[in-house]
């Protein structure tokens, strides 16, 4: 048997080990790129899909992209994960809000609880080194969405799904298991 003071000293070295490598392991997360396994996006894609087709057919603006090309110009991967997050946080904060939406589209309250979700366990720690660059994006998305007006709700529950592909394309990785070879996606 061992006695107390052993048992004491064992349990204070345990303390002093995960406390000496709980500042390595923050350090290495706050600089890791997010991502987002798929399966978890796999998940909803039927219902993105649903809601944005809805949507689609009140969208007169055929002319106006919100996600595309010019969303992600001059960033590299990790920036565009930032860029998306970015967005999410802005659509459930402002266009995504209206509560004559939620009646019109039966997906929506569905589909935003999935991206808060998204947003609070997969992507907050999505970061970029060049922020300067993303926030132009950000700022001009925004402003399509201001230019639009009322018409910006269609739009955006319409490019819902468009969003889940760039998510989908840029910041997902494949579902890691317990022993399954290679690193885990909290280490990449």
């Amino acid at each position: 048997m061992y006695s107390l003071a052993s048992v004491a000293v064992l349990v204070l070295g345990c303390f002093a080990v995960l406390g000496s490598s709980a500042p390595s392991l923050k350090s290495r997360r706050s600089s890791a790129v997010c991502h987002v396994e798929e399966h978890l996006l796999r998940q909803m894609r039927h219902k993105f899909h649903a809601l944005s087709k809805d949507a689609q057919k009140h969208d007169e603006d055929t002319e106006t992209r919100l996600v595309g090309k010019d969303l992600f110009r001059g960033l590299e991967k990790s920036g565009s994960c930032y860029v998306l997050k970015e967005v999410i946080d802005f659509y459930l904060g402002t266009v995504l809000q209206s509560d004559h939406l939620h009646a019109k589209y039966s997906h929506l309250s569905d589909v935003k609880e999935f991206l808060a979700v998204l947003m609070k366990r997969h992507m907050s720690d999505c970061d970029t080194e060049d922020k300067t660059k993303a926030n132009k994006n950000i700022e001009r998305l925004k402003q399509k969405v201001e230019k639009l007006g009322k018409a910006s709700e269609a739009k955006v529950v319409g490019e819902l799904f468009i969003l889940l592909q760039e998510i989908t394309s840029r910041c997902s990785t494949p579902g890691w298991k317990p022993g399954h070879q290679g690193k885990s996606p909290i280490d990449n």
